[in-house]
């Protein structure tokens, strides 16, 4: 109960904290702004690890401009540590444990538990008064980084689903009299794919050497769309979280029916002969320019990322609902380390990262002027003669930065997307365990066998290349014997504990 006493604590205060936001320019209130710029104390100096593309050469006049920017607002060197999703994934780990020099990091959903049990992580709970803005700007998601009473982070404002999508190139697709209108495809009725098979017909037809579907990801494979999987694959509340009973969804009616329709698809040579051992995403794939269409998540923007990254206009026909279910809110977040110092400082600097624009589009686009401009309706662009080829920093993370609405939206989406994003995001259906995040200390070693089960059958199955009925014997079999019961009754003994304290 701690944790709610903590969070109705800070809610107590908020209407306070929105009155002097309103009557002032910058965000920091109450402790925060009592520890910021403005005194004549020494500059503090902390770290901040972030998530790049690709480290580019803009990337030192970046940090520069983010230091001066921070040493101006906060009275605050920053150190930004910038790290492609691989390194991050590998380095974040070795880093912790060697206790080196981290204020602020991004940590990732399946390593909560270890951080905490290995005391690498400081409780951002006693550290509430420094955040009122993060809190503000999150609302009640700031609070589902909580694993008991213990707060390991603030999440990003962004999409809070990850619902499934058929992205098809919208060329052909209108070439063969579709519209996106033509198709209403839902789990509530699994007829409905055949519209999705009656299409794929016609791309062969048209277009015989073309591959209908190709890419990593099928309905069986959309583990973050259909159920909650309150953290891993393996103990699941199905029907879109709507119920509060764990069950196998490697078992389901559901995923046996998903199989069959991919068994039919690749029976009839609409998705690749190598479908299920090919990693090569689908954007990759069409781009390529001999891949019809691919499944992925989907947003309100997804035409626009989809563009830059296969180089056609696509169009997205939804395959199922929209489901908001904590590990999509907190599959990665902003982290206080161990290591850090000062945590009331690195939580300050954490809080005006959720209101500042300009850190914003410095991580996000680089330098203005150089690496993009504000275009007359205040999108940003690349300026005239800059393009993804030559430009000397651009990230296009918004998704993974503490704020992506606080900045520029790039040119290409609609300059209401992040009205249409918190409009999607309030008319979501809300898993009933949202809020739970799973404490998987107890089976993590059956959670790793499950895992490597996981890899071993999950292709097959989902993508439809093996005989269904038997695969999926073998397939449940291999999950029980490697823990899955226990695994589930532990997902159920602490959902059950959440929802009696709820």
């Amino acid at each position: 109960m701690k944790r709610l006493q903590t969070a109705g604590k800070w809610f107590l205060g908020i209407a306070l904290a929105v009155m002097v936001l309103a009557g002032c320019g910058r965000g920091t209130v109450g402790k925060a702004a009592q520890t910021s710029g403005g005194t004549n104390e020494a500059p503090y100096e902390l770290s901040f690890q972030y998530l790049v593309a690709a480290e580019g050469a803009n990337q030192a006049k970046v940090a520069e401009a983010v230091n001066a920017l921070a040493l101006k607002e906060l009275n605050m060197r920053v150190k930004l540590i910038p790290m492609t999703l691989g390194t991050w994934a590998s380095q974040i780990p070795m880093m912790l444990a060697a206790n080196e020099p981290l204020d602020l990091f991004v940590a990732a959903s399946n390593n909560f538990s270890t951080y905490i049990d290995s005391q690498y992580v400081v409780n951002m709970a006693d550290y509430l008064d420094y955040a009122p803005d993060a809190i503000r700007v999150l609302g009640d998601d700031a609070f589902v980084g909580y694993i008991g009473d213990f707060l390991i982070g603030f999440g990003q404002m962004k999409e809070r689903a990850y619902p499934a999508g058929l992205v098809v190139r919208k060329d052909i697709f209108e070439e063969l009299g579709y519209q996106v209108s033509d198709f209403s495809v839902t789990t509530d009725n699994y007829d409905s794919f055949n519209r999705i098979g009656e299409l794929f017909a016609k791309v062969k037809q048209k277009y015989p050497n073309m591959i209908a579907l190709d890419g990593t990801s099928i309905m069986g494979r959309q583990t973050g769309s259909y159920f909650d999987n309150m953290g891993s694959n393996f103990g699941v509340l199905e029907n879109y979280g709507q119920t509060t009973t764990v069950t196998n969804w490697f078992e389901s009616e559901q995923y046996q029916r998903f199989c069959l329709i991919a068994r039919d698809w690749y029976q009839k040579g609409y998705s690749s002969r190598d479908i299920a051992v090919n990693r090569d995403s689908g954007q990759l794939k069409m781009r390529s320019g001999n891949c019809f269409s691919f499944v992925d998540n989907v947003k309100p923007n997804t035409h626009v990322e989809k563009l830059a990254q296969t180089t056609y206009e696509v169009a997205v026909i939804p395959l199922g609902k929209a489901m908001k279910a904590t590990n999509v809110v907190n599959a990665i977040l902003y982290s206080i380390a161990n290591a850090s110092k000062n945590p009331a400082k690195a939580m300050e600097l954490l809080n005006w990262t959720y209101v500042s624009q300009e850190f914003k589009d410095l991580i996000n686009w680089g330098i203005k002027g150089e690496d993009w401009i504000e275009t007359p309706d205040g999108m940003a662009a690349y300026p005239e003669g800059i393009d993804a080829q030559n430009v000397k920093y651009h990230n296009d993370f918004g998704w993974a930065y503490p704020n992506q609405f606080a900045g520029h939206p790039w040119a290409g989406n609609p300059p209401d997307i992040w009205d249409q994003y918190r409009t999607y995001n309030a008319g979501l259906l809300v898993s009933r365990a949202f809020g739970f995040t799973f404490d998987s200390t107890p089976v993590a070693n059956e959670e790793a066998q499950l895992n490597s089960v996981f890899e071993q059958y999950s292709y097959d199955t989902a993508f439809g290349v093996v005989d269904i009925d038997s695969a999926l014997r073998e397939f449940n079999k291999a999950l029980y014997d490697a823990g899955l019961q226990r695994v589930m009754d532990e997902k159920q003994k602490q959902l059950d504990a959440w929802l009696a304290n709820k």
